[in-house]
């Protein structure tokens, strides 16, 4: 080779920006960190948003320390001897748009359609179609969006891909907006998360929620999962969605504090299913998952894993079981929500214990993906459970068949059972 083509063929040194833009971060590509907007954002004609830097009011939490640092455990909540101090707030009416004044900034053409979107059909689609939650995140959350502007961007993100679901011709149109609201909203909730009380306490909650929701829609079925962890070794593209399921749990941990407040708040519908579920009782399950759940613990009882990792090995196992036991038995909860508590529910010791790729806490993970498959029939759902499951046990290895067997038949069937030897086999 030549000496010029070799010029040619050498790359440029590439210096990772740490403080570029929340919406270069989120396409992923170099930010110039020209303030107050970069030129890509300038090309795009999109709002540039940088993270704050500045110290908030208080010490407290900031979104980088909830990202990084400890997170929650809720449990289903009991019902505080306080709340009796609490008086329910009753229920609004419907707000109409053009009685509320516009958050910061005005909307454009395609901000109105997204809303409208989530409005009219994307809530129900992305909620099961369960009236009393739809009419929550379509009402309630809607008035209070309009007083704290980064819920409201949170909404129009989920609009945003709703419409890049039923559009998929112009999916890549609504996926960029999507990516700019979901990155201007996380950044517009950091300071509120650090300085919540009672006055935005309600829209903070409703924001962890509907980040639930994103991340999850936001996991792309055609690479390994990294809702719980990254697979392969860390990338800026790889970290995103572990982010915001820590902003999640984080966020929860935070909001707890605030929890009679909630209970009897204007989204306390998304509470009532829960109250008077004893957290300690016995959780039976349908006869077609018992045996399996019971014989489970006998994968790590005698393995390498410490006696600290197999209680919370155990008490892991426990709340999964209550899944299956709420999903069967308590219907008036919602299966929908059920599974998605468990997320919110599983201890930050047995997140590490994913983080770190332990075989014993992956299991638990694909019997969880057994429960996540019935809810396979919402869209941003679909496809997810199986998606998961194949990561967890490419990740596992060897070794783990006598266990794996039964999560792979129930969510991948006998003929994707087959394919995936057939391919394990090549």
């Amino acid at each position: 080779m030549t000496k010029d083509a070799q010029m040619i063929k050498a790359r440029r040194p590439h210096h990772k920006s740490r403080t570029g833009c929340v919406q270069c971060k989120v396409r992923k590509v170099k930010c110039d960190e020209q303030k107050p907007t970069c030129s890509r954002c300038k090309s795009y004609k999109t709002e540039c948003s940088f993270l704050q830097t500045h110290p908030l009011k208080r010490a407290a939490p900031t979104v980088q320390s909830i990202l990084s640092g400890p997170t929650p455990t809720p449990s289903i909540p009991d019902t505080p001897s306080s709340a009796q101090t609490f008086s329910r707030a009753t229920p609004s009416p419907s707000p109409s748009i053009l009685h509320h004044s516009l958050p910061q900034g005005n909307f454009t053409m395609l901000d109105l359609e997204l809303l409208h979107a989530w409005v009219i059909d994307g809530a129900a689609a992305f909620l099961d179609y369960r009236e009393a939650d739809v009419h929550v995140f379509t009402t309630t959350a809607i008035q209070m969006a309009f007083q704290h502007p980064f819920l409201m961007h949170q909404i129009l993100s989920l609009g945003a891909l709703y419409l890049a679901h039923v559009n998929p011709q112009k999916a890549s149109h609504y996926q960029h907006a999507s990516d700019n609201h979901a990155a201007i909203g996380i950044t517009q909730f950091q300071p509120q998360i650090g300085n919540m009380d009672e006055k935005n306490c309600h829209a903070c909650f409703a924001f962890s929620t509907h980040l639930f929701l994103l991340a999850w829609a936001t996991q792309d079925v055609t690479k390994p999962s990294t809702i719980f962890f990254a697979p392969t070794p860390k990338t800026d593209s790889e970290t995103v969605n572990i982010q915001w399921v820590k902003l999640h749990r984080g966020a929860m941990q935070l909001i707890t504090e605030f929890w009679p407040i909630l209970e009897h708040g204007p989204m306390h519908v998304l509470f009532d299913n829960w109250v008077g579920l004893n957290p300690h009782r016995e959780d039976p399950v349908e006869d077609s998952v018992r045996p399996h759940l019971d014989t489970l613990a006998e994968a790590w009882i005698s393995g390498s894993t410490t006696v600290s990792e197999k209680e919370i090995l155990f008490k892991t196992l426990g709340l999964l079981r209550r899944v299956f036991n709420l999903m069967s038995f308590v219907p008036q909860v919602g299966n929908l929500h059920v599974v998605m508590a468990w997320f919110s529910w599983i201890p930050d010791r047995f997140i590490a214990m994913l983080e770190n790729k332990v075989p014993e806490a992956l299991l638990i993970v694909s019997y969880y993906c057994v429960a996540l498959k019935r809810m396979g029939h919402i869209f941003w759902l679909t496809g997810k459970s199986e998606n998961l499951l194949k990561t967890v046990v490419g990740v596992m290895g060897d070794g783990w068949e006598r266990w794996t067997r039964w999560p792979m038949e129930q969510v991948l069937g006998v003929d994707g059972l087959k394919e995936m030897s057939a391919a394990d086999n090549r």
